[in-house]
């Protein structure tokens, strides 16, 4: 296969030119001055780029994949809705308290449609920040059992553990996950910046959507969002929306970080409301509100997970804070790929690796989606993706 376009997002810079895939494997990248192939698709005025790879959704249009009533249709419906988004590569946020895992890893093991399970993400259940707006409801002591049967029934997809790490237990909790080849990150924590330090040197690598849920910068405190800022060897997720952190704010944790490129990985933290109509929903035990732009709101005000894909950060990143496309997809693609293990082939376009890749037109709407080389989203065929049964029992009339 063939597919001519003017703007390829490749591993060595922006081309215009020719993707060549075949077997799922890109096989060639070939630049239109040097030499003009006869393509099988011609995307002249669109873009290609990496498919995004994200490892911090825990639902999306509706469909949550943790969801074992319905068997896994809520898995294979989460699938294809956010390959609707370019999303090539995903780590469901689920936590295992449904025993929902055997059936996400007996999926992944089988043929089908949409993004690809690569791994699985659990942001808790073991946190404790209350931080702003919040409401102090306690937190649930650590369990190493429960791991324990977490990484047993993932039959080796977990990949990426999120702890408080001032709960009694969290040392040994994250001894045995690292042992176990599993990631431990940072999340909804109350420690300060000292303390903060002191854990990562325990072996917490990732920090959860950085700036979030956890004290924040002042003057004369740093708290623990400086230092996941200041640690070298912590790897930040960060919701790019420009409304779960504000764009100055980002422009200063991209000048503070060292490194800051291959530091940051792009995540969107999507609750099962994303991709539905703005307004108020109950769920959860929780009334909540999607707003137009994209908040997704307790009835305390409180943040409670994002509405907007990873492909929206990316449009905020490049058109409101004129950062080069080409960086931007290191931050969506590559960078979680290598973090993770697969950066030898996925996270970015070059000869040799899996042909992931989404298809964008100047406004950053996904029209196709490729994963290893098959199209798992058209735009003008899936066309009525959303889980109505879902958004019928959760919309307040």
């Amino acid at each position: 296969m063939i597919i001519y376009c003017s703007n390829i997002i490749t591993e060595a810079g922006a081309i215009d030119g020719y993707l060549v895939f075949e077997n799922g494997v890109i096989t060639d990248l070939v630049r239109k001055d040097v030499e003009e192939l006869k393509a099988d698709i011609d995307m002249a005025d669109k873009t290609i780029i990496p498919g995004i790879i994200d490892t911090h959704n825990h639902a999306m249009m509706g469909y949550e994949p943790g969801n074992i009533r319905r068997g896994n249709r809520d898995l294979l419906g989460y699938l294809k809705a956010v390959a609707s988004v370019g999303v090539t590569g995903v780590l469901p946020t689920i936590t295992d308290e449904n025993g929902c895992y055997k059936m996400v890893a007996e999926t992944a093991r089988g043929e089908y449609d949409g993004a690809q399970i690569l791994r699985i993400h659990s942001e808790g259940p073991y946190l404790n920040r209350v931080g702003e707006k919040g409401v102090d409801k306690g937190h649930p002591e650590i369990d190493l059992a429960f791991l324990e049967k977490m990484v047993k029934d993932a039959d080796g997809l977990l990949k990426l553990v999120a702890i408080a790490p001032e709960l009694k237990g969290s040392r040994e909790a994250t001894r045995y996950l690292t042992q176990n080849g599993v990631r431990v990150a940072y999340a909804h924590s109350n420690c300060d910046y000292h303390e903060a330090m002191e854990y990562f040197k325990n072996g917490i690598t990732v920090a959860t959507h950085t700036a979030n849920v956890m004290s924040g910068i002042h003057h004369r405190r740093m708290g623990g969002l400086g230092a996941c800022l200041l640690d070298d060897n912590i790897y930040n997720e960060l919701i790019c929306d420009g409304l779960h952190v504000s764009n100055e704010m980002m422009e200063m944790m991209f000048r503070i970080k060292r490194d800051a490129l291959h530091k940051f990985m792009m995540i969107s933290d999507n609750v099962a409301m994303a991709g539905l109509p703005a307004g108020p929903y109950h769920y959860m035990d929780t009334d909540m509100n999607i707003t137009e732009e994209g908040f997704c709101l307790t009835d305390t005000g409180r943040l409670m997970g994002s509405a907007k894909p990873v492909l929206w950060g990316i449009k905020n990143l490049v058109e409101n804070m004129s950062y080069p496309l080409e960086e931007v997809c290191i931050m969506s693609s590559l960078n979680p790929a290598q973090v993770y293990g697969w950066g030898d082939k996925k996270g970015s376009l070059k000869v040799g690796k899996d042909a992931d890749f989404a298809i964008v037109d100047s406004d950053f709407n996904c029209l196709y989606t490729y994963r290893e080389g098959r199209k798992v989203y058209d735009y003008q065929v899936d066309t009525n993706l959303k889980n109505m049964e879902f958004f019928e029992a959760h919309y307040i009339r």
